[in-house]
C-alpha cells in the first residue's frame, strides 16, 4: 500500500510505545505493526539521470531497479509482488490484484522525460510491462466475484469471452506467420507481444472461474465519485474480500499516483498535494501535510480493521498476512529517498514479532525487506533489484 509525495517527516517519529503522530489512526493495532527506519531505495535517486524523483520513487519501490529515462521509453524490472504471484502461480484463480484510486497513462512523458507508466504503477510483470491497475470498485467486484459481469450481464460477458479468445487465436496465428521474417531486435519485441497475449489469455480463462455467490451484492459499490476516502476504502474492502475468499494471495494498492497534485479537500487542504510537499518549511503547508498523512493513516487502519474481522483457523487474516505500507520519498521538499516512511503489519503466519520500531543502518536497501517478506511467505528468492541480502532483525 503506497502513498505518494513523501510525508511530514517530523511527525513520522514515534514517541515510546506510541505510533508516530501521522499514524494515530493505526494505534489500536500497535502490537501488530512495526515502523521500520533506515531503509532506502537507491534507484529512486537520480544516479546521473537528473530530475524525475517522483517517477523513480514509484517505479523503484518494489523493483529496486533504475528506470530508463529516454523520452518516455520504458525499461525497469519485475516487482516483488509479481515475484510472489509467480511463486504462487496456480494456487489461486487470480495471480495478483493491482488497484489504485487514479488511472494511469501507458504512453507519453509525465516527469522530466520519464514514461508516465512509472508514476502510475507499482507493480511490474517484467522490465517492460506494468501490471494492469484497476480503479473502478464496481468493475473490480464484478471481475472478482461475478465472472466479470455486472448485474444481469452474465450471458453477454460469456459471449464476450468467446469473442476475445477467437481474436487472440487469430492474432497468435498472424504473429506466428510474421515471426520468420523478423530480425533479432524485432523478434525480441514479438516475444514480449506474445507474452502479453498469453497473459491476456490467462486472465480470460481465470475470469470464467471467478464466481462467488457467497459474496453478497451489498459489497458491490456504485462508485465513490470524487471522495478519495470512500474510493480508497472500497478498494481496501475488495482487497480484503479477495484475500478472504483466496481468489488471490497478492495485492498492491497505489492510493494516488506518484507526483499527484490532487487537493485533499477531505481534510481542508485545497492546495495540491505535490505542491504542499514542497513546503520550504512553511507552517501552513506542513500542517496540511500532516493532515494528509493522518488521512492516509485512516485508510491503512480501515484495511487493518477488515483483515482482523476475518478468521483463519485460530487466528485472523492479519495474522496470516504481511502488509507493507509507505512511500518511496521521505521529505518531499528535499526528495529524500533514505530513511523512508515504512510500516510492516501482520505476523506472517506467526513468523514475525510486531509492536515496536526497528532501526537499520542508513541506506539499508528497501529491497532487503522485500526479500525477507518473500522468504517469510515461503517463496525463496535471493535477488531483487539492488538487494544486498535478506533483511535481518525482523
Amino acid at each position: 500500500m503506497y502513498v505518494p509525495n513523501g510525508v511530514h517527516v517530523k511527525s513520522w517519529r514515534g514517541a515510546g510505545d506510541a505510533l508516530p503522530k501521522a499514524l494515530q489512526a493505526v494505534q489500536p493495532w500497535r502490537s501488530r505493526v512495526s515502523v521500520l527506519r533506515g531503509l532506502a531505495q537507491h534507484h529512486a535517486r537520480a544516479n546521473g539521470d537528473g530530475p524525475g524523483d517522483h517517477a523513480r520513487a514509484a517505479a523503484a519501490w518494489m523493483t529496486g531497479a533504475q528506470p530508463l529515462k529516454d523520452a518516455g521509453q520504458v525499461r525497469l524490472g519485475i516487482s516483488a509482488d509479481q515475484l510472489a504471484a509467480r511463486g504462487w502461480s496456480g494456487q489461486s484463480p487470480l495471480p495478483s490484484l493491482v488497484v489504485g484510486c487514479q488511472g494511469s497513462r501507458l504512453s507519453g512523458q509525465c516527469d522530466s522525460g520519464y514514461a508516465c507508466a512509472y508514476s502510475g504503477h507499482l507493480s511490474w510483470i517484467d522490465e517492460y510491462t506494468p501490471a494492469a491497475k484497476h480503479t473502478r470498485p464496481e468493475r473490480i467486484f464484478d471481475m472478482l466475484f461475478r465472472a466479470g459481469a455486472g448485474p444481469g450481464m452474465q450471458a453477454q460477458a460469456a459471449g464476450d469471452r468467446v469473442r476475445r479468445r477467437s481474436i487472440l487465436d487469430l492474432v497468435r496465428e498472424e504473429a506466428k506467420s510474421l515471426e520468420a521474417q523478423l530480425g533479432k531486435a524485432d523478434r525480441r519485441r514479438m516475444d514480449r507481444f506474445q507474452s502479453s497475449i498469453r497473459a491476456l489469455e490467462m486472465r480470460i480463462a481465470s475470469a470464467a472461474q471467478l464466481t462467488r455467490p457467497d459474496v453478497g451484492d451489498e459489497w458491490r459499490a456504485d462508485g465513490a465519485g470524487s471522495d478519495l476516502g470512500e474510493h480508497a476504502r472500497q478498494l481496501a474492502d475488495l482487497i480484503y474480500l479477495a484475500m478472504r475468499t483466496d481468489i488471490t494471495r497478492v495485492a498492491s494498492f497505489l492510493v494516488a499516483n506518484e507526483g499527484s497534485n490532487r487537493a485533499y479537500k477531505e481534510v481542508g487542504a485545497r492546495e495540491g498535494h505535490h505542491s504542499l510537499s514542497h513546503h520550504r518549511g512553511d507552517p501552513g503547508k506542513l500542517e496540511h501535510l500532516l493532515a494528509i498523512d493522518q488521512f492516509h493513516g485512516t485508510l491503512l487502519a480501515h484495511l487493518l480493521k477488515r483483515l482482523t474481522e476475518s478468521t483463519e483457523g485460530d487466528n485472523d487474516l492479519l495474522h496470516s498476512s504481511l502488509l507493507l505500507y509507505g512511500s518511496g520519498i521521505a521529505d518531499g521538499n528535499r526528495h529524500d529517498h533514505h530513511d523512508l516512511p515504512i510500516v510492516l503489519c501482520g505476523e506472517g503466519g506467526g513468523a514475525l514479532k510486531q509492536g515496536k520500531d526497528r532501526q537499520w543502518s542508513k541506506h539499508t536497501p528497501l529491497n532487503d525487506l522485500h526479500l525477507a517478506m518473500l522468504q517469510t511467505a515461503g517463496l525463496p528468492c535471493d535477488s531483487l533489484g539492488d538487494a544486498q541480502g535478506v533483511l535481518e532483525g525482523l
